[in-house]
């Protein structure tokens, strides 16, 4: 089933993807928000605090100093791509998942392909017993960071045997649009959906009170939540945000961000909340709020008529941010050619087989513009 479907889910993503890295001539303003898996971004050096002997040069993987060369300059070959999409100059914001420590993030901030970009990085190193972490990289041009802090899953009745990944939060003014960032990597299903489902509830239920309490004190937050979160548009967790979910459209259509065993998964998602304005596409280029996000959000069949009629334009800031649209990206570069994982994200690793790839997911990737900018997204 999956290699007959596969050719026509390429048509399908790769015009639209091919479209929006290259449409518009003048379109400075865009604003690129992008999430990523790295899939064991480590260095090779080890680290006596972590479970990191997996990837160190005397490992039967053979980690050395040129596969972790070849993985840096790959993942700055994807990041350099994505913002080239419309035009933009750079990433502005790039959520990660799967980093070993501030060492690798200067390793690929340093990329001769990036490098011009400046880009900086916030992470706290967590009590993952295997060292991965979540990350935000940014453009210093694009984003000014104000506060930040990491969240722990971890109380008296959740995680008390062995640690997850830390939920990362930011604070920070977005060209001239103060927003709220929630950057996280939810616990794996390992176990089985099922058994393993309540772990992403309450890692649900711990983002959105972050959510609610910042809501109680400024009812008209941005807020900003990417991750990888193990669990798809349609499950209980995500749905429990109550946030809009640009993903729910693309993943509805059978489109996926990562494969395994010939089913494809949309765990790498970014949402948004109500209070962001949102660009009416093929309807006259008409901002309008988010919709309504008090209900679970209804299964999309007509991208074209996604937002309700009934919903009032925005009446916010001159030069505020407008939501345009979210992309899978993906590439011929980033996908598996041959063999038997043919269409997959071409992967750094096969077991310890080291496949010079880039990841097991594809970037999630959502265009912002500036309100004050007349120029239809394409």
């Amino acid at each position: 089933m999956y290699f007959i479907l596969w050719p026509i889910l390429l048509i399908i993503i790769l015009p639209f993807v091919t479209k929006a890295q290259s449409t518009g001539t003048a379109d400075a303003k865009s604003i690129i928000v992008g999430f990523y898996n790295f899939e064991n971004y480590y260095d090779t050096t080890n680290q006596l605090n972590v479970a990191d002997e997996e990837f160190l040069p005397n490992s039967v993987k053979g980690y050395n100093s040129i596969r972790y060369k070849n993985k840096s300059a790959h993942l700055a070959s994807v990041i350099y791509g994505i913002g080239k999409i419309n035009n933009a100059n750079g990433i502005s914001l790039l959520g990660i998942a799967e980093v070993e420590n501030k060492m690798v993030l200067k390793k690929l901030a340093d990329e001769p392909m990036i490098k011009k970009y400046n880009y900086q990085f916030l992470h706290f190193d967590s009590k993952d017993s295997r060292g991965i972490d979540v990350a935000l990289m940014y453009r210093p041009a694009h984003f000014k960071p104000y506060q930040y802090r990491s969240y722990s899953l971890t109380d008296d009745t959740h995680f008390t045997t062995y640690a997850t990944r830390d939920i990362l939060y930011v604070q920070g003014l977005l060209d001239k649009t103060w927003v709220h960032i929630l950057v996280n990597h939810w616990p794996s299903r390992r176990g089985g959906e099922n058994a393993s489902a309540e772990k992403r509830f309450w890692a649900a239920r711990v983002c959105k009170r972050i959510m609610d309490s910042i809501e109680n004190r400024d009812p008209k937050a941005k807020f900003i939540v990417m991750g990888d979160f193990n669990d798809n548009p349609n499950n209980k967790s995500l749905k429990h945000l109550k946030m809009y979910n640009p993903f729910l459209k693309l993943f509805n259509r059978g489109l996926g961000s990562m494969a395994y065993r010939d089913s494809w998964s949309l765990f790498d998602q970014i949402l948004l909340n109500a209070n962001w304005p949102m660009e009416q596409e093929k309807q006259g280029g008409r901002s309008k709020k988010g919709p309504d996000t008090r209900y679970h959000q209804p299964a999309i069949a007509n991208i074209n008529n996604q937002y309700p009629t009934h919903m009032q334009p925005s009446l916010d800031a001159h030069h505020d941010l407008i939501y345009c649209k979210s992309i899978i990206y993906r590439s011929a570069a980033l996908t598996e050619q041959e063999g038997k994982y043919q269409g997959y994200p071409k992967r750094t690793w096969n077991g310890d087989q080291f496949n010079s790839g880039y990841s097991d997911h594809y970037p999630a990737v959502i265009i912002f513009k500036a309100k004050n900018d007349e120029k239809p997204l394409k």
